[in-house]
């Protein structure tokens, strides 16, 4: 192997996952608009704010819709082009988005944006699983927690490009939808220009084989169902959706619970919030190196790092929960953290979340491992619709807990669910070994039949 055709394959993967790094941004950055925009939006269509069902309704069918087209992907991905349905999730989104600017006022206003919103959803559902997929084919195995830790800063910096788009465009929320359309037509346009990489690629039991010329043609059946079973991992990996329940607890709780308990304003909560994303993005990146790191001398150690990020957050919970800190009425931004113990509520709450955030990249790690090249995507394609049922079983959970326990109950259901989750973790600790070991005979074999063939050209 050439170190010329070593280098160019290295740069034109940084391109392509580049690509895929500002699409996870805008796709999330999409996502996130309608939250802070639920008032413009019932105004424009109904000329009130009070009722805020209707919506719920558009972000239920939008779900959905994310939901069937996230299964789709999947399948579709272990069989044809991951990047071409990149491609066609980010035209769909994108152009409907754009198109924003074209819907009426009032009721049949809202009935048009109800069903730009599904549509939407069909498009944004393509995406996760296939950029995963594809990432998978442009990082080594012993650097894809790395790798896997900045596509979830992206999903986190989406999230807060969102909330930032829909605040600043609030008096014109058509102008805020428009303009995230527009980058997610170019970044479309700049996905028709790149090429996509070889399907596995990067597995050291094929990459000789592959770069000799050798391709590898398996692709996911409807035989390979029983793939799910073959690797015990699986149903551990794809079910353990509890690890979602305690961010979306936080998230839906944070500004009522900080209000209630310590009369701590919106803006200081903003402000807080930043630094508990830019303390998640941190850890994502930090605990997807070590990760990999680990890896190169255990091979459960991706399983090890995902599980103590599940449970060392809990311990500095409890300090923020047990807080009596109490902001004085009318303080702003900057006298409010003049508060003794306020700056330290930040600190425990982005502490926790900096640990927690290390979770991600080594579970997509873990599940990228135990499973074939073929599989990859139907698997994270089935785990991400089970994280978004963990994502409205949270905030559900939450509500009730709240009604009838009280706030700090209801925040402590976040303690719970990360000790109840370092629990899923053991049984995949006890079996990732076999699991790996499977995946290296079954693609050791594959590469000595790829070059037992005569190469393609030739």
């Amino acid at each position: 192997m050439s170190g010329g055709k070593t280098r160019t394959i290295r740069t034109a993967s940084t391109a392509v996952f580049a690509v895929l790094a500002l699409l996870l941004v805008f796709n999330f950055a999409d996502q996130s608009l309608q939250s802070p925009l639920l008032d413009p939006l019932l105004a424009d269509f109904f000329g009130r704010t009070a009722d805020i069902v209707p919506l719920g309704w558009v972000t239920f069918v939008f779900t959905l819709c994310a939901a069937a087209a996230t299964i789709a992907a999947g399948l579709l991905a272990g069989r044809g082009s991951r990047l071409r349905l990149c491609l066609a999730g980010s035209l769909t989104y994108g152009a409907i988005a754009v198109l924003s600017v074209l819907i009426p006022h009032g009721r049949i206003g809202y009935s048009v944006f109800f069903l730009a919103r599904a549509l939407a959803g069909f498009g944004i559902g393509l995406i996760v699983p296939s950029v995963f997929a594809l990432a998978s084919d442009l990082v080594a195995a012993d650097r894809r927690s790395t790798a896997f830790g900045v596509l979830s800063v992206a999903m986190l910096a989406g999230r807060l490009a969102g909330f930032a788009a829909g605040g600043a465009f609030a008096a014109n929320w058509r102008t805020a939808y428009a303009l995230i359309g527009a980058v997610n037509l170019a970044l479309a346009a700049a996905l028709a220009a790149l090429r996509e990489p070889p399907r596995g690629i990067r597995e050291p039991e094929l990459r000789e084989a592959m770069l000799a010329g050798a391709v590898y043609r398996f692709r996911w059946t409807r035989k390979d169902a029983a793939a799910l079973k073959a690797a015990p991992s699986n149903l551990w990996l794809i079910f353990n959706f509890v690890d979602v329940i305690p961010g979306s607890i936080i998230l839906f709780l944070i500004f009522k619970y900080m209000k209630d308990v310590h009369n701590m304003d919106a803006a200081a909560v903003n402000a807080a919030i930043i630094g508990v994303f830019a303390a998640g993005a941190a850890g994502a990146i930090v605990f997807g190196r070590v990760g990999d790191l680990w890896f190169r001398r255990d091979r459960r150690a991706k399983v090890w790092t995902a599980l103590l990020c599940n449970a060392v957050p809990a311990l500095f919970m409890i300090p923020f929960l047990t807080s009596r800190v109490w902001i004085p009425d009318g303080a702003g931004v900057g006298e409010t953290f003049a508060v003794p113990g306020a700056v330290g509520l930040a600190a425990w709450i982005a502490a926790a979340v900096f640990i927690n955030q290390g979770v991600n990249p080594n579970w997509y790690g873990t599940l990228t491992d135990v499973n074939l090249p073929e599989h990859r995507a139907a698997m994270i394609s089935f785990a991400s619709v089970m994280d978004m049922a963990g994502n409205a079983l949270g905030p559900l959970c939450a509500s009730y807990l709240a009604t009838r326990f009280g706030l700090r109950t209801a925040m402590t259901a976040v303690l719970a669910f990360w000790i109840f989750n370092v629990f899923l973790w053991l049984p995949i600790l006890s079996r990732v070994r076999r699991d790996l070991d499977r995946v290296h005979a079954v693609l050791s074999g594959r590469a000595a039949a790829m070059n037992a063939r005569p190469k393609d050209g030739v």
